[in-house]
């Protein structure tokens, strides 16, 4: 008890702007009209993480920002989050109507203009194009307190295909 207490107070965490504690999560229902599979085989859940490239870069757009995911069930959870800058719009929760997404079934890439976010179920796979954080923001230097996650405009896109 009287340890815990100590080691509460001996440590802050010093931030140059407001950060959200918990993330809200924007929800987005995919419904592709497959049927349940019979058996309702369960698969574990699982989670893992992508970094961009120029993440360790110092001023770059995306220095210091990482996605992390998470599944459960019908169920994928992806967060971006920054240490340098508060990211808007940064957490989205996909549930696959009537599928399980697959252990390791998520996969994220990077190319120039897009990041790209593969996720396997057990009756489809999925593919989302998300604009680059360097094509959001243009100027090279960024020292913006509030910037938009590349998670933004997620429910503006078809996941149908």
């Amino acid at each position: 008890g009287k340890m815990a207490a100590v080691l509460e107070r001996s440590f802050i965490e010093i931030c140059g702007f407001e950060r959200e504690t918990l993330p809200r999560f924007r929800e987005v229902t995919v419904n592709l009209e497959v049927a349940a599979l019979p058996g309702g085989q369960k698969f574990p859940d699982s989670a893992g993480a992508f970094h961009y490239e120029e993440s360790g870069k110092l001023l770059s757009v995306t220095s210091n920002r990482f996605i992390h995911w998470s599944t459960s069930g019908d169920t994928v959870q992806l967060v971006e989050q920054s240490l340098d800058t508060n990211l808007l719009n940064n957490a989205v929760r996909l549930k696959f109507i009537h599928c399980t997404v697959l252990p390791g079934g998520v996969a994220i890439q990077e190319t120039l203009n897009n990041v790209i976010i593969l996720v396997c179920t057990n009756q489809t796979v999925h593919r989302l194009v998300l604009p680059h954080p360097s094509r959001m923001y243009r100027s090279e230097l960024v020292t913006e307190l509030h910037m938009q996650s590349v998670f933004t405009d997620v429910g503006k896109l078809s996941l149908q295909d």
